[in-house]
C-alpha cells in the first residue's frame, strides 16, 4: 500500500514547488524549480541592533545533488554556497545557503 502513498505524494511535491517555485535557481549547473527565501532578522544586542539575513532554497529532494554540501548554487544572478541540506523525510529538501 505504500506504494500509491508515494506516488501521490511524489505528485503531489512537484505540483506544489512547480505552482510555488519564485526564483530562476541553478543547483550545481542544473536549473531547478523551488522556492527560495531569505529570512531576515533583527535582534538587539546590549544598546546596540544586530541584523541577519538566512537564505534557504526548498526543492525536491530528487533534485539535490548526492553531497551537497559546498555545491554551487544561483539565485537570481547572486552566487551562494550550499552550507546544509536538510531533507525532511516526505520528499523536500532544504538547502541552508551562504553568499559564495
Amino acid at each position: 500500500m505504500a506504494a500509491p502513498f508515494a506516488a501521490l505524494e511524489s505528485r503531489l511535491n512537484t505540483a506544489v514547488l512547480s505552482r510555488l517555485s519564485n526564483a530562476a535557481v541553478t543547483v550545481d549547473g542544473a536549473e531547478v524549480n523551488g522556492i527560495f527565501d531569505n529570512g531576515y532578522d533583527l535582534a538587539t544586542v546590549g544598546l546596540s541592533g544586530m541584523a541577519s539575513t538566512q537564505p534557504t532554497f526548498t526543492l525536491s529532494t530528487s533534485s539535490v545533488p548526492a553531497s551537497p554540501v559546498g555545491t554551487p548554487v544561483v539565485v537570481n544572478g547572486t552566487n551562494y554556497l550550499v552550507a546544509a541540506h536538510e531533507p525532511d523525510g516526505t520528499g523536500i529538501s532544504r538547502l541552508i545557503l551562504e553568499r559564495a
